[in-house]
């Protein structure tokens, strides 16, 4: 997915990534295993100190955002954004016009690898039976979704001719995330795609292998620090 103007929707998933810009965001302490740059255009504060620059927070890292406006950029360890992301300063400039992309793209120019991977930023995977995993789950960014309470380690393991063992290990080693983490984050996106398009909760969750809405308000809180709800309510069309 190519991101070269500014969103029509303040979040855009991609595979890889989810790039939001947000209003409100009021998060819980919460953690999760990926790579997450935070970038605020007004004083918010990180878990209660002051934060008036840009902010890099580390996978599996507890943590709590209050931003009154800015971005929140969430990028798989084993992407190039993530890479890019990993490889910033603890801190960077502040943003001056933090709502429009192409002023952002234009403001974080000094960093090429990370503008690079937020306009195009595939997976850092090399094994040719992950790749045909990860482009089987990344169906759930057109038409398609996948049902994935059908896809436990097991079953995906056998599909891709690979002991149980076997393909824990590569999932670990080429996507930078253990299984069951990785793919509660794939279903995280294909819930919060679903309720964007129109879906309730209830449909979105059952659609993506939560047992009712609240388990999956569960679980984006606790991978958040927010419910479904106040996460899309936090980043909204701009009027």
């Amino acid at each position: 997915m190519l991101l070269t103007e500014k969103p029509q929707s303040m979040v855009q998933f991609a595979p890889g990534m989810v790039v939001a810009y947000g209003q409100a965001i009021d998060a819980i302490i919460h953690h999760h295993p990926l790579w997450q740059l935070c970038l605020p255009s007004e004083a918010s504060l990180l878990d209660g100190q002051p934060l008036s620059a840009g902010a890099v927070i580390a996978p599996n890292i507890p943590h709590k955002l209050v931003m009154p406006n800015g971005w929140v950029i969430l990028a798989e360890p084993q992407s190039l954004l993530g890479e890019a992301i990993s490889q910033l300063p603890p801190t960077i400039p502040p943003i001056i016009d933090a709502s429009n992309w192409l002023t952002l793209l234009q403001q974080l120019h000094v960093y090429p690898k990370l503008t690079e991977a937020l306009q195009y930023n595939p997976y850092l995977c090399q094994d040719p039976r992950l790749q045909k995993l990860l482009a089987k789950l990344d169906a759930c960014f057109g038409s398609e979704c996948l049902k994935p309470e059908q896809w436990r380690a097991s079953q995906v393991a056998d599909w891709l001719a690979l002991s149980e063992s076997r393909f824990l290990h590569l999932v670990k080693a080429e996507l930078g995330m253990a299984w069951r983490p990785y793919l509660l984050w794939r279903r995280l996106i294909c819930a919060m795609q679903a309720i964007r398009k129109g879906m309730s909760s209830t449909q979105a969750a059952h659609l993506a292998g939560f047992s009712d809405s609240a388990h999956l308000s569960r679980t984006v809180k606790a991978t958040f620090g927010m419910t479904s709800k106040q996460l899309l309510q936090s980043f909204q069309k701009q009027g």
